[in-house]
């Protein structure tokens, strides 16, 4: 499945903050994508770097995607789920989600990869998150998805907990087979579960003075 946007849109609100990480991640993508083994030794997010102190890596490692298609997909999640989120808890909150979510799944990978040296790069953790928030706030919401019906591709409307639950089982299933692949399935389901479970102390509202 794949989602093209939100049919529940929050209007009148411009989410900057999700416009600049889609800007952040285009930036750094074609600034380091011709060397991006290079880049990726440096600021990639190794599990060792947490007991070396490089705890900045988990950091940086967000905004850098190994390709154009990893960089499209990520985007793609981050606009579609990240625009009504932001609306709904505010710029700085959403800001401050984004980047928990994202320390949260690289500790988690951390946990369940051991010794890799392979470096985990990309805003897969932290877009988990966004979804894992938006499962929990907009279940309700229909999103416009192209979906694959036997030998042909379809526009349809998904409800936004059919589509999130079919999207973390794919992630809870491929992470039990995922030996020897590169994608961090771990860092995407603990990404997702810290972005459920936290989304409601981001979402409370303000206490007005």
């Amino acid at each position: 499945m794949i989602p093209l946007y939100d049919e529940n849109r929050i209007k009148g609100k411009l989410p900057f903050v999700t416009i600049g990480l889609v800007l952040a991640n285009v930036f750094f993508f074609f600034y380091t994508f011709q060397n991006i083994g290079h880049f990726a030794a440096l600021f990639g997010f190794f599990p060792r770097d947490i007991l070396d102190g490089r705890i900045f890596t988990i950091f940086t490692a967000m905004f850098l995607h190994a390709d154009l298609l990893h960089l499209l997909g990520n985007m793609l999640f981050l606009w579609v789920f990240g625009e009504n989120l932001e609306s709904r808890i505010g710029p700085v909150r959403f800001f401050i989600f984004y980047l928990v979510c994202g320390f949260i799944a690289a500790l988690v990978y951390a946990l369940m990869s051991g010794a890799s040296n392979i470096p985990v790069v990309g805003a897969s953790g932290a877009i988990s998150g966004i979804l894992g928030g938006y499962l929990v706030l907009f279940p309700g919401n229909k999103i416009k998805s192209i979906v694959p019906l036997i030998i042909i591709w379809t526009l349809i409307s998904i409800p936004a907990l059919i589509f999130i639950i079919i999207w973390f089982l794919y992630q809870f299933v491929s992470l039990y087979f995922s030996n020897g692949s590169l994608v961090a399935y771990s860092a995407h389901v603990g990404g997702f579960l810290a972005g459920a479970i936290l989304i409601k102390k981001f979402a409370s509202r303000r206490k007005l003075i």
